[in-house]
């Protein structure tokens, strides 16, 4: 009998501790000796799979950035139009940062960290959002069909920004306040 998922290798469990610790402790404050100890590798194990801890952070910044994607695609998915993808959106990030209890954005924390701005990390962050931003316009672009593209285009950039906004004051404050403010400024927009 076969088994459809495959196993973990030593590189899996290696990422998979890292990102605990990443997201948990912070990116600088997670050592190599820390995530080496605790995924009970070898250190030459874990440089055989990551040539540096930034080369490790960029793994963990890609993977983060598919499973975060997956779960604020799966929470639009079932709604039936663009005003309600976007209302979703924001649905979405109420429920997700009261169940990550307010510890927020990994990249955003990540970025906080990382002041290169020439920094690997520093572009994973930037596609990450970049992406999120292009979902906003597109939904945008979707919803208010007889405007411009442009136009529709800068008004998915103020929502962006609205969620962005949201998000942080929410990981600042400890409270769902800054994104019920965003919410009602969202139904305005649409």
């Amino acid at each position: 009998m076969s088994n459809s998922t495959p196993a973990k290798t030593k590189r899996d469990e290696i990422l998979e501790v890292a990102s605990k610790l990443f997201y948990e402790q912070g990116y600088n404050q997670a050592g190599v000796q820390q995530i080496i100890k605790e995924a009970d590798t070898a250190k030459g194990t874990f440089y055989t799979h990551f040539k540096s801890k930034e080369e490790l952070g960029v793994a963990w910044l890609r993977a983060r950035h598919v499973t975060w994607n997956g779960w604020l695609k799966a929470a639009i998915a079932t709604k039936e139009t663009p005003r309600d993808k976007l209302l979703a959106a924001f649905d979405f990030l109420g429920n997700w940062m009261a169940d990550c209890n307010y510890r927020g954005c990994a990249f955003v924390n990540t970025l906080c960290e990382t002041p290169q701005c020439d920094s690997p990390l520093r572009q994973e962050i930037a596609e990450h959002k970049r992406e999120l931003l292009e979902l906003f316009r597109s939904l945008c672009r979707q919803h208010f069909t007889e405007q411009p593209p442009i136009t529709a285009d800068q008004t998915g950039t103020v929502i962006y920004l609205l969620f962005e906004g949201a998000l942080l004051e929410m990981q600042n404050f400890c409270e769902p306040w800054p994104l019920d403010t965003a919410k009602q400024h969202l139904e305005s927009l649409l």
